[in-house]
């Protein structure tokens, strides 16, 4: 059994701070060729003086493997507070169940939480798919998935441009294509690329929805390494008017123990 913490990193963002939308276990799945693994990361940071500010950011998935059935359980949260009030806060949790065949995996999977930096006070996914690996080698990997899936989402009331709007809910059936790599740059340097897409079934060009995440990882040794990672997610329609994109770059430190 192994256990990944991610036990201290910096983050810097062009807007808010807590990636937004898309919970990316599947970027571990080559990964899980055991009974059970655990990859998990925490950061608490407590500031006191002119502004008091609290910050907190964990994420757990819990991943087990029998034969070819393959369990994962992700939770995340997100807080931000400063001078007592509440500026950020984003729940996730994910059930995913894949059922290996050979190199490829058909896929379930059923999520519910809240995004604040995209303005949703709920979102409940519920979907499948079919993952297939076109390159597998020694210094890495190429895999594609199609599916689909169904979104609940509820849009809290919000002022913009000095306009009220109400609180309002919508459900949408999408399709989904999507990317997973890993490259071996040089020994001890590793790139892995995960691009999510989400492609509204009644207006397929007009409502779509792209999340990019780009890890460089470099490896001190076995046991240490450092990362640099960025994500963006880019929706091309805003159904809260003042919703921007998201953007993340992360550095960190990971002990594999």
């Amino acid at each position: 059994m192994k256990r990944t913490f991610l036990i201290g990193f910096f983050i810097t963002n062009m807007t808010l701070m807590g990636q937004s939308s898309i919970v990316d276990t599947e970027v571990h799945l080559h990964k899980i060729d055991s009974v059970f693994h655990l990859f998990s990361n925490f950061m608490g940071d407590i500031k006191k003086g002119n502004i008091d500010m609290l910050i907190i950011r964990s994420n757990i998935t819990i991943g087990s493997r029998f034969k070819n059935n393959l369990f994962r359980i992700t939770g995340r949260y997100n807080m931000n507070d400063l001078d007592g009030k509440r500026v950020l806060k984003t729940t996730t949790y994910q059930f995913r169940y894949n059922r290996i065949l050979k190199h490829n995996s058909i896929f379930l999977f059923y999520q519910k939480g809240s995004d604040f930096r995209s303005f949703m006070d709920d979102r409940e996914l519920i979907g499948g798919g079919y993952r297939v690996n076109l390159i597998k080698k020694k210094k890495g990997y190429f895999d594609y998935a199609l599916g689909a899936m169904y979104e609940s989402e509820k849009y809290p009331a919000y002022k913009f441009l000095g306009e009220n709007y109400d609180d309002r809910s919508a459900q949408r059936t999408r399709f989904t294509l999507n990317v997973f790599s890993k490259i071996d740059l040089t020994k001890n340097i590793k790139s892995f690329t995960t691009i999510y897409s989400q492609w509204n079934a009644k207006d397929f060009f007009g409502d779509y929805r792209l999340f990019f995440n780009q890890n460089i990882r470099f490896i001190v040794n076995k046991n240490i390494s450092t990362f640099i990672r960025y994500f963006i997610n880019e929706p091309s329609v805003k159904y809260v008017k003042k919703v921007k994109y998201n953007s993340d770059l992360v550095f960190g430190l990971t002990l594999n123990l």
